[in-house]
C-alpha cells in the first residue's frame, strides 16, 4: 500500500482528509498530516511518503516552492494541488512541476478519491516502466561493452561465481561462452609511441588497439575484452572452433604478431603481447589471470615489443601463493567498512585453506602473518589510531619476529587483534552517535522557535533521515517528538510565568497558525492553553 501526505495550514481539513475519505480503496494505506509546507518536507525527509496532496497559499513556504522541492530531491514523488485559488498562473506554475492534479476547493470526496488513484496510477505505471524487463535489456545494452568488462574483471579478481549463475550472466550479456569452456588469456602493454598519451587520449589509443585486435582474431576466435588494475589490456581468447591444441596455439600466436604489425604501422606504436597457457572460464581466470602478470614481468620486463606464448610449462607446479587471502573482499576492505562477520568467515576460509594445502608450510604461515598485520596496520592507522596504544603487550608481536610456529597460534593472534580493534571501533560509532545527538538537543535548545528536521540535520551536516534514524537509536525518541515535547514544555511555562498572549508564545514557538497551536496543546494537556494558565494560575 502507498504512503500519502496531506499539507494544509488548516489542520481541521488536514483532519478531515486524513480520517474521513476510504483511503484504502485507491490503494493507499498509511496517512501523514503536515500544516505547513516545512513540517512536509520534514516529513519526507525522514520516512518514504509516496503521494503528496498540498494547499498553495500557505504561512512561510508556499505549497508550489514545495512542489519545487519535491522535484528536485523527490522526483518520484505524485502531488496533487488541492487549493481554493482558481489561478490559471498557480494553474500553470503547478503543472510545471508535474503536479497530477489541479483541484479546487471544496472538492467532494469523489474529486479527490479520483485525483489520488489518477496519481496511484501514475505511480505504478512509472515503477513498472523502471523495473520492467523491456527496460532492464535496454539499459543492457546500452551499457553492454562496460557491463561485459565488469563481468570479466570479476572473474580476475577471483569472484568465485556459481556456474549456473555465470553461464545466466554470459547469454544475458550476449558473450557466446559457457562456464566450462576452456580459454586464453592475451595481455597487450602499449609503449613506444602510444605511451606518451594521457587523459583521454591514452582512452582512445587503448580502444584503437582493441579493436585492431578484435578485427584480427575475429575470424578464429571470440574476445572478451578489458583492462586490468596493472594497466594492461586484456583479452579472452575462445575459439569458434573446436581444434587440437597445437594448432590453436599457433594460430594466437601468429595473430598476436600480426596485431603488434599492425599497431606499428597505423598506430605508429609498439606492443609487448604475453599469450597465456590454457584454463577453463569458470575456475581458472584469477589464477591463469596472475600467473600471466608475473611471467610477463619476468620474462619481457622492460623490452621492447615482444611477443611471449607460454605453454603449459609454464603453468605453476609448485610452490604458489594463498588464494583465499586475496580474494576479494579483501581484508583490507572488509576492516575498513567494519564488516566483521563477514571478516570472520573470510578468515575462517583462510585458515582452513592454509590448514588443509600448506599446514606444512611455515613460508605460508608467514605469508598469511604480514598480510593480516599490513592490512590491521593500514586500517588502525587510517581509523586514527596508535597500534601500540590499541594493541597493548600485543603490539610486540608486530614489532619484533613473529613466534608463529603452528596455524593456531597465528588464528588465535589474529582474533584478539581484530577483537581488540573492532571493539574501539564500535565504541567510537557509540561516542560520535552520541555527540551528534548532543549537538542536536543543543541547537533544539537555541533555536526552539525555528527549528525543524532540515536544519537540525543542516546544522550536524547529516542526511535528515539518518539523524532521524540514529537520534531515535540513541535516545529512544523521536527527533520530531523530542522536538514537540519541549515546544510543549516551553509553552506551559511562558502561560504560568509570563502574560505572554497566547498567539505570541505560539508564534515564538513556531506555530504560523494559533489555532493548531491551542489544537495540538489540548492533545497534549487535556486543556486549552488558556484553560491551563487559568487552573495553575
Amino acid at each position: 500500500m502507498h504512503t500519502l501526505l496531506i499539507v494544509d495550514d488548516q489542520p481541521d481539513l488536514v483532519e478531515d482528509l486524513a480520517t474521513m475519505l476510504p483511503w484504502s480503496t485507491v490503494g493507499v494505506g498509511t496517512v501523514h498530516k503536515a500544516f505547513s509546507a516545512r513540517e512536509a518536507l520534514d516529513i519526507v525527509s525522514d520516512r518514504p511518503i509516496d503521494l503528496v496532496i498540498t494547499d498553495i497559499r500557505m504561512p512561510g513556504m508556499s505549497g508550489l516552492e514545495l512542489l519545487e522541492q519535491l522535484r528536485v530531491s523527490w522526483k518520484h514523488i505524485k502531488c496533487i494541488v488541492l487549493t481554493g485559488y482558481d489561478d490559471f498562473a498557480y494553474a500553470k506554475e503547478a503543472l510545471q512541476h508535474q503536479a497530477v492534479d489541479y483541484l479546487l476547493k471544496p472538492a467532494s470526496d469523489e474529486e479527490v478519491l479520483q485525483a489520488a488513484a489518477k496519481a496511484v496510477r501514475a505511480l505504478e505505471e512509472q515503477w513498472s516502466t523502471i523495473s520492467s524487463h523491456q527496460n532492464i535489456m535496454q539499459s543492457v545494452q546500452l551499457n553492454l561493452s562496460v557491463l561485459q568488462a565488469a563481468l570479466l574483471t570479476e572473474l580476475m579478481q577471483g569472484r568465485r561465481i556459481p556456474e549456473e549463475e555465470l553461464a545466466a550472466r554470459l547469454t544475458l550479456l550476449e558473450l557466446p561462452l559457457c562456464p566450462d569452456q576452456p580459454f586464453r588469456l592475451m595481455l597487450i602493454r602499449l609503449e613506444e609511441g602510444l605511451d606518451r598519451y594521457g587523459g583521454q587520449d591514452i582512452g582512445l589509443m587503448e580502444f584503437a588497439v582493441a579493436n585492431i585486435a578484435e578485427e584480427i582474431f575475429a575470424e578464429q576466435y571470440h574476445l572478451w575484452k578489458t583492462k586490468d588494475e596493472y594497466n594492461y589490456l586484456v583479452a579472452i581468447l575462445t575459439l569458434k572452433t573446436v581444434d587440437t591444441a597445437g594448432v590453436r596455439n599457433e594460430l594466437a600466436e601468429q595473430m598476436a604478431a600480426q596485431l603488434q604489425h599492425a599497431v606499428k604501422l597505423y598506430l605508429k606504436g609498439t606492443v609487448s603481447i604475453l599469450l597465456s597457457h590454457w584454463g577453463v572460464l569458470a575456475t581458472d581466470m584469477a589464477q591463469v589471470h596472475s600467473d600471466s602478470v608475473v611471467q610477463f614481468r619476468q620474462h619481457i620486463g622492460f623490452e621492447r615489443e615482444l611477443l611471449l606464448s607460454l605453454g603449459e610449462e609454464h603453468a605453476p607446479v609448485q610452490a604458489s601463493s594463498l588464494s583465499l587471502l586475496y580474494d576479494p573482499p579483501t581484508l583490507n576492505h572488509l576492516l575498513e567498512a567494519g564488516q566483521w562477520e563477514q571478516l570472520e568467515r573470510k578468515l575462517d576460509d583462510v585458515f582452513e585453506e592454509l590448514e588443509q594445502q600448506w599446514g606444512h608450510s611455515h613460508e605460508h604461515i608467514l605469508e598469511t602473518y604480514y598480510t593480516i598485520a599490513s592490512s590491521l596496520t593500514r586500517s588502525i592507522h587510517k581509523s586514527k589510531r596508535w597500534m601500540s596504544e590499541l594493541l597493548g603487550d600485543n603490539y610486540q608481536h608486530l614489532v619484533g619476529s613473529p613466534q608463529f610456529h603452528t596455524i593456531a597460534q597465528l588464528r588465535d593472534w589474529t582474533t584478539a587483534m581484530i577483537g581488540k580493534f573492532r571493539q574501539a571501533v564500535e565504541l567510537e560509532t557509540i561516542d560520535t552517535r552520541s555527540s551528534t545527538v548532543r549537538q542536536a538537543q543543543q541547537y533544539i535548545l537555541a533555536h526552539l522557535g525555528e527549528a525543524s528536521l532540515q536544519s537540525i540535520a543542516a546544522h550536524v551536516y547529516l542526511n535528515p533521515s539518518y539523524l532521524s534514524k540514529i537520534y531515535k537509536l540513541e535516545t529512544g525518541e523521536g527527533i520530531s517528538d523530542y522536538l514537540f515535547r519541549l515546544k510543549m514544555e516551553q509553552a506551559a511555562r511562558q502561560l504560568t510565568t509570563t502574560h505572554q498572549k497566547i498567539y505570541e508564545i505560539a508564534a515564538g514557538l513556531g506555530y504560523l497558525k494559533t489555532s493548531y497551536f491551542i489544537k495540538v496543546f489540548k492533545e497534549k494537556y487535556g486543556l486549552t492553553p488558556q484553560e491551563y494558565r487559568e487552573k495553575l494560575q
